[in-house]
């Protein structure tokens, strides 16, 4: 590496800016979506926050839409552009936090917040970096261009636009992951399993189950509604079941009937063993309930088919590759109302050589034989790009260089970044090796310090890969 900047970050001006990006809730709202804020009015304050402060440090910006947008330096005659993909949009900010998740909270010298890893921190972390460029005036051959995503964390539909309208890169990068790198993500499938409503008397019913709040996080808080003569009775069984198990619960009398609350550990949805999971606790004590056909089968459905089955061993989807390890599979929503049936939303996330196709077969071949019907099947294929690649290289050596480590092993992962909407791209940080990755979590967390350091990271980063050049074949 002979390009290594000279590089500080003003960190009072860093926080500023970064906090008051946080500040943003930026949760998708399809109710309040229109013309020019297709996620809502939260997801495009946050992207025109950034581009305002693009513009406030002249750089050429540019507004997709409200879908996307991106914030460019560079000679406006180059050919090809690198690009610097994050995202502004957030996940709900559910449980019990121990702050304001949306007011920056720095304690020891690491920042709380939604958003704080996943993905607003390191977006500002790469937003300085281009600023430290171009304060440089290092003379680069590509632009480059941080690309500003609204609906990462729910569809990509920011990316599909975003490709649609614009040339795609030369290369490219998403700071959205883990450093030093990583070079291969999972593919995956997005599917809501349904189960009908049928009219049965019993003296004891499931009037409604409800659980999770996007598909890719793990729900942490689950409830049921028991209405019928056995109602109270089942539900008292229910909770000294629960207060066996140390699960933490509530419940109330209200107009509907008995409701039980169960409380578990929200996670990404990639990693679904690392959450726990308050469908799974709730339908486990409840699976004993001598609820109608229909909703019994619900019950059991998430208690004896999904609980504890990460992997989907009794789906028959479970595979496994040397590349990117086991499929798994994360139940991220669950709803049942009596009279309209019940619904389960699944997030699989599917190893680099498995079959998307097969797998989708053979998931929807297991939920029929359970008597239950699958919706349209969403895939997105995995990404993969050869560890030899150029752009991979100069990532990996520019991570070294600032870290002072020596052939760090690069990195697989479960989750899908932007990077998968690139010809060639990879996810490259800003958590650091050995800091636990909080995103989608309560009390999300990142040290400032690490931000600082990867923002170093990408100034370097961008340095080299802005004088990259083109690849025969691209």
């Amino acid at each position: 590496m002979n390009r290594t900047m000279n590089f500080t970050v003003n960190q009072k001006d860093f926080l500023d800016d970064l906090s008051a990006l946080l500040a943003i809730k930026s949760t998708k709202d399809m109710e309040s979506a229109r013309e020019g804020a297709p996620f809502g009015p939260g997801p495009l304050a946050a992207l025109e926050k950034m581009l305002e402060l693009g513009q406030r440090e002249g750089f050429r910006t540019k507004n997709l839409q409200g879908y996307a947008g991106y914030i460019e330096y560079g000679p406006e005659e180059a050919e090809d552009y690198i690009a610097v993909i994050g995202h502004v949009d957030v996940v709900p900010a559910t449980g019990k936090w121990t702050h304001d998740p949306f007011t920056a909270y720095v304690e020891d010298g690491t920042l709380y917040a939604r958003g704080a890893i996943d993905d607003k921190g390191p977006t500002m972390a790469a937003f300085y970096a281009l600023k430290a460029l171009k304060d440089s005036g290092a003379k680069i051959r590509n632009r480059i261009r941080l690309v500003i995503g609204t609906d990462e964390e729910s569809g990509c539909a920011c990316m599909v636009k975003y490709n649609e309208l614009e040339p795609m890169s030369l290369f490219g990068f998403a700071p959205d992951a883990e450093f030093p790198l990583i070079y291969a993500e999972k593919g995956r499938i997005h599917t809501r399993i349904d189960l009908p409503a049928a009219e049965q008397e019993a003296a004891v019913h499931l009037s409604e189950f409800y659980s999770g709040e996007r598909i890719n996080m793990v729900p942490d808080r689950a409830f049921a509604v028991l209405t019928g003569t056995d109602a109270g009775q089942w539900l008292d069984q229910a909770k000294k079941t629960l207060k066996e198990k140390n699960v933490a619960c509530s419940d109330e009398k209200t107009e509907k009937g008995f409701k039980l609350t169960v409380k578990g550990q929200s996670a990404h949805g990639s990693e679904p063993a690392g959450g726990i999971n308050a469908a799974f606790l709730l339908a486990s004590v409840l699976v004993n309930v001598p609820f109608p056909a229909s909703e019994k089968a619900f019950i059991s459905f998430l208690a004896e088919t999904l609980n504890g089955d990460f992997a989907g061993e009794r789906l028959g989807i479970a595979f496994s590759d040397d590349i990117s390890g086991e499929l798994t599979v994360n139940a991220g929503l669950v709803r049942y109302n009596a009279g309209k049936g019940g619904s389960v939303s699944l997030d699989v996330r599917c190893p680099v050589k498995a079959s998307l196709e097969k797998i989708a077969e053979t998931l929807t071949n297991s939920v029929e034989k359970l008597g239950f019907s699958i919706g349209e099947l969403g895939k997105t294929a995995p990404l993969y790009v050869d560890p030899n690649h150029p752009g991979v290289q100069i990532l990996k050596k520019v991570y070294e260089a600032r870290t002072g480590q020596k052939n760090v092993k690069l990195l697989t992962s479960g989750g899908g970044t932007y990077a998968q909407f690139l010809d060639a791209g990879v996810a490259y940080g800003a958590c650091m090796p050995g800091y636990p990755y909080t995103g989608h979590q309560v009390d999300e967390h990142v040290r400032v310090d690490d931000l600082l350091l990867a923002s170093s990271i990408y100034a370097d980063a961008m340095v080299e890969l802005a004088n990259m050049e083109k690849i025969r074949g691209n």
